[in-house]
């Protein structure tokens, strides 16, 4: 059973008495008590790596609601990441209140200990949060469903050689046509199917595979016909070129839609404003929060109803890469190079 943060049993007591005064759920107290708590603090400031456009656009629906002023700083990278990690570790004062570090880095931040607790258990306040968006520290949500899939040219690949399985990447067929970003975008693939994808990326090297770095380039490369194929596109970037008007570009789910949750975040050791980061944080999670995300960049959950990820999941069977893979993210890599062919960096 997921213990409570201190001094939360007595909140839920008040809440569930109030539920039984005003007819109201525990569960909708609870959130009333945060909301009145994030509008007294009055503001909050978010670090994110998220594109400064499609996220200030969606912030400025929260303030709306809500009432409490959203500052948002692009966060991204993880040369920053780390110097915002020594200043922690030293003393300096930094403005975050709700930090998205990168996984890469995460456990470092974790460690150092200078995440805290949020001030409720973040599924007492909203019970309809997918579990499998709940960090394993349980002091986080995951915010973003990333999807992978594969992008082609409809001009340059017939009907019959479009991958209805990952497999179909590797056919003899395609010798020479297929890119992969060296990056690890396949972690999903590689966390439930491990023997299997390590032989696979072999089989795409024999098959001579082209490596291409970088997801946007790579998917205009395709729709310019450079590359016919490209087998670890992210969904979300291969939309936001269509809608662009890239023409001759498709996206393909060959089967198995791949959802890397990401974006875990947490609220900031000494934050003066720890209510309206969860505020926040549990907003952004929710069904709404993650309905307007995928308006704006196509990155909401599969199980969330209405997000472009769910209409790519239909027909398919997802495999997610969840917090505890996301954890092994680095120690995966590691082996996704070495199937490359690529020398590994210590």
């Amino acid at each position: 059973m997921r213990k409570c943060p201190t001094g939360f049993a007595s909140v839920l007591i008040t809440a569930v008495l109030v539920a039984a005064d005003n007819g109201v759920s525990a569960e909708s107290a609870l959130q009333n008590e945060l909301v009145k708590k994030a509008r007294a603090e009055g503001e909050v400031e978010f670090w994110a790596p998220w594109t400064k456009e499609p996220a200030e656009n969606l912030l400025k629906v929260f303030t709306k609601k809500f009432g409490v002023k959203v500052t948002y700083k692009l966060w991204r990278g993880i040369a920053g990441q780390q110097r915002t990690l020594i200043e922690l570790q030293v003393g300096r004062k930094i403005s975050g209140d709700l930090l998205a570090p990168g996984r890469e880095g995460q456990q470092q931040f974790l460690d150092a200990g200078v995440f805290q607790k949020p001030p409720f258990d973040y599924l007492m306040v909203w019970p309809e949060i997918n579990q499998k968006q709940v960090d394993p520290s349980g002091w986080a949500l995951d915010l973003a469903g990333n999807g992978r899939a594969i992008a082609y040219n409809p001009k340059l690949v017939p009907p019959e050689l479009v991958p209805k399985t990952w497999d179909d990447c590797a056919r003899p067929e395609l010798r020479g046509k297929v890119a992969l970003d060296p990056r690890h975008k396949l972690l999903a693939l590689h966390w439930n199917r491990r023997e299997w994808f390590l032989d696979w990326v072999k089989k795409m090297v024999a098959n001579d595979v082209k490596l291409v770095r970088e997801q946007t380039e790579a998917i205009q490369m395709v729709s310019a016909g450079a590359h016919p194929l490209f087998c670890s596109a992210q969904t979300h970037s291969i939309l936001a070129v269509i809608q662009k008007g890239a023409d001759n570009l498709k996206l393909a789910v060959p089967g198995e839609l791949l959802i890397e949750s990401g974006n875990s975040s947490f609220i900031r050791k000494g934050s003066p404003r720890p209510h309206a980061a969860q505020l926040l944080g549990g907003w952004l999670a929710g069904d709404e929060g993650q309905r307007l995300l995928d308006k704006e960049d196509y990155r909401g959950f599969p199980w969330v109803a209405g997000t472009h990820n769910a209409r790519l999941a239909k027909g398919n069977k997802v495999l997610l890469c969840d917090p505890e893979c996301a954890a092994k993210g680095g120690e995966m890599s590691a082996e996704y190079v070495r199937a490359l062919g690529l020398p590994v960096t210590k």
